[in-house]
């Protein structure tokens, strides 16, 4: 009786992890598309290694081979993104030299260094980010991508051919330098190595589909930001939601857990429509928490809200992702979603 017992235990656990294991998979296969014929493998050119070496060899044959092999960007970078003269002017050499000699950017340059030595993950991540790209748009053009320094000013920029990486701006939450700068503990959680496929991929989004809007509401805010959440969840299928949303764990498990509640008080304190540019700041901008919500809530849980209400919209109507990115009226997409928290 009891080995008829025990067996019968052990069957009965065996049938759970078949079923947790159905679950999970399941969960992971929504946003997952067959991208096993996309033939594409992304490298990321080190122009800041390339840059550092013009004042070290033939001054002239140094800036001719970067101006040949690096094109607009070369000068991109020169007057848009370390803000130096070009380099047709006389004085060019002592301008580089001076940058290269910052202490910020001397530091910034030990860091990379140490944290880029081998950048194997990152172009595997933006290599399946961009194959799925390739999947929803395969006309899309895939610009090259280059990485650079720039005394911690910029994170992504995109041209019409390149699309740039600001290396010292993804050296870790921990990097002892975003400390000396004073950068505030949230914004740190964004500054990671494994952000970076995610923020280029947001950065094509952001510029295929600007925002726009007549009216610039709370709403309007929260459907783009989510909608651009939903864009990366499909580009990055297996990638955790926390890291999507630029969460933690924690903060990620706040929004499940409250989602019904938030957006129950949104529409309590007749804020949804409000066009008040510090109320819609305080629901999708960077910031330690959502003033609404509480010291223990993330910040931008509008833009979480809206990825919920796009979600519903996208399971609730035959739409394809080129479709959704196009439509410009947002209160539709609300009003299609037929978004109810307490059902969802």
């Amino acid at each position: 009786m009891k080995k008829k017992y025990y067996i019968l235990i052990i069957v009965s656990i065996i049938l759970l992890g078949f079923l947790l294991f159905y679950i999970f998979c399941k969960k992971k296969k929504e946003f997952e598309v067959d991208i096993s014929k996309i033939n594409l493998n992304i490298e990321i050119e080190r122009f800041d290694k390339d840059f550092e070496n013009i004042p070290k060899g033939d001054f002239y044959s140094q800036v001719e081979l970067m101006e040949k092999k690096y094109e607009e960007f070369f000068e991109i970078y020169n007057y848009d993104i370390i803000a130096i003269v070009g380099s047709d002017n006389s004085a060019y050499l002592s301008y580089v030299n001076t940058f290269l000699n910052d202490f910020s950017v001397v530091q910034a340059r030990k860091h990379v260094d140490k944290e880029f030595a081998n950048m194997d993950d990152i172009t595997e991540d933006l290599t399946y980010g961009f194959k799925h790209l390739l999947y929803y748009y395969p006309n899309a053009y895939i610009p090259r991508i280059v990485s650079f320094i720039a005394g911690f000013n910029q994170s992504v920029v995109l041209t019409d051919n390149y699309i740039g990486i600001g290396l010292d701006k993804y050296l870790g939450k921990d990097c002892e330098l975003y400390d000396m700068l004073e950068i505030p503990e949230f914004s740190k959680i964004e500054m990671s190595r494994e952000q970076i496929a995610l923020d280029v991929l947001a950065a094509w989004v952001e510029a295929e589909y600007p925002f726009y809007s007549d009216s610039e509401n709370l709403l309007d805010n929260m459907i783009y930001n989510g909608r651009k959440l939903y864009f990366l969840y499909s580009m990055f299928p297996n990638f955790e939601p926390e890291r999507i949303n630029k969460y933690t764990k924690e903060q990620m498990d706040f929004c499940e857990k409250f989602e019904r509640e938030m957006w129950t008080s949104i529409i309590e304190n007749k804020l949804l429509f409000s066009s008040d540019a510090l109320t819609i700041k305080k629901f999708v901008g960077s910031a330690p928490f959502t003033y609404q919500f509480g010291q223990d809530s993330p910040p931008r849980t509008g833009n979480w809200l809206g990825f919920r209400i796009v979600h519903s919209y996208m399971k609730n109507n035959d739409i394809e992702l080129d479709e959704l990115m196009e439509e410009l009226d947002f209160q539709k997409i609300l009003n299609l979603s037929k978004y109810n928290p307490k059902y969802n």
